[in-house]
């Protein structure tokens, strides 16, 4: 019968020894039994795979029970074959049972069970109305526009309090580090602003000069390069140049310094990393970048 007691699953293990995977296939009171036997490991189980594998295409059974009782020895291969043809049986609408497993089955099975749950439940879902995913894009987009909007006016709010500038105590305030980050930011970016500047100052003059030279208009030139460099190329320019150099720098050095532990060194004695780390680098760029804009300027006049 079905049901073992057991000192005879025991045996039936015992007598499977190292014997290579087997299945016995019969029928018993209208339901499909099939006894597995053998060791059931990453070794051994490819002799069954065909069998396994013709089992689960085979006709639709209303019942079937999968007797694993002498099964001797099983590893995750194993369990995953075993399971992998009760859900396909279970798939073809019929009711599997598995019955004489060990204590160690048991435990593997159902882990190899969850393990193959997302498999079979990543079915396409069908996809809403166009109308209704274009709503839930532009959900999405608000609220992120918003808690970009909230995380920056966070760091704006922490900058300003962190450096306690209130009435009387502005001591605070570092002046030391404002004029260091000066030094780096504004300073350290005076020859690549010059340099950048001037060649595309000089490149427009140049090309001005050769296309207003077929309308009689090289006089304009002078108008060409001061318009365009004061009102466009060198705050454009300058704000490209402190973006990519002063910007990065500041990233990859406050992010060091969490990598670190550092900011957290920082709030442990006292003190907001936010108010200590970004508010010289943002009092230093408002004092830099104008300057370095009328550098720029310079150069590219110079150079054209």
């Amino acid at each position: 019968m079905l049901t073992k007691d057991a000192d005879e699953a025991s045996d039936n293990r015992r007598a499977g020894g190292d014997q290579p995977p087997h299945i016995d296939v019969r029928d018993e009171a209208g339901r499909a039994v099939w006894a597995l036997s053998g060791v059931w490991n990453t070794r051994s189980v490819h002799l069954v795979d065909a069998q396994m594998r013709e089992l689960e295409a085979g006709p639709a059974r209303e019942g079937v029970v999968l007797d694993i009782s002498a099964v001797s020895r099983m590893d995750t291969a194993g369990a995953w074959l075993i399971e992998r043809l009760a859900e396909a049986r279970r798939e073809a609408g019929a009711e599997v049972e598995i019955v004489g497993a060990s204590a160690a089955a048991q435990i593997l099975l159902p882990a190899v069970r969850e393990a193959l749950e997302p498999i079979g439940a990543a079915k396409p879902e069908k996809r809403p109305f166009f109308v209704i995913r274009w709503l839930e894009a532009l959900g999405r987009a608000t609220e992120a526009a918003w808690l970009d909007f909230m995380a920056g006016m966070y760091i704006l709010g922490s900058t300003i309090r962190g450096a306690q500038m209130k009435l009387g105590r502005g001591h605070a305030v570092n002046p030391a580090a404002i004029f260091n980050q000066i030094d780096r930011m504004g300073v350290g970016a005076i020859p690549v602003v010059v340099l950048i500047s001037s060649i595309v100052g000089a490149i427009v003059a140049q090309q001005g000069a050769y296309q207003l030279r077929w309308f009689g208009a090289e006089i304009f030139i002078v108008d060409l390069v001061g318009i365009l460099a004061l009102r466009e190329l060198g705050v454009l320019l300058t704000a490209i140049m402190v973006a990519g150099r002063s910007g990065s720098a500041i990233t990859a050095e406050i992010g060091s310094m969490k990598m670190r532990e550092e900011v957290d060194a920082l709030k442990v004695i006292g003190l907001n990393p936010i108010g200590v780390l970004v508010f010289p680098r943002l009092v230093a760029l408002v004092i830099a970048v104008p300057c370095l804009t009328i550098i720029a300027n310079a150069a590219s006049l110079g150079a054209g």
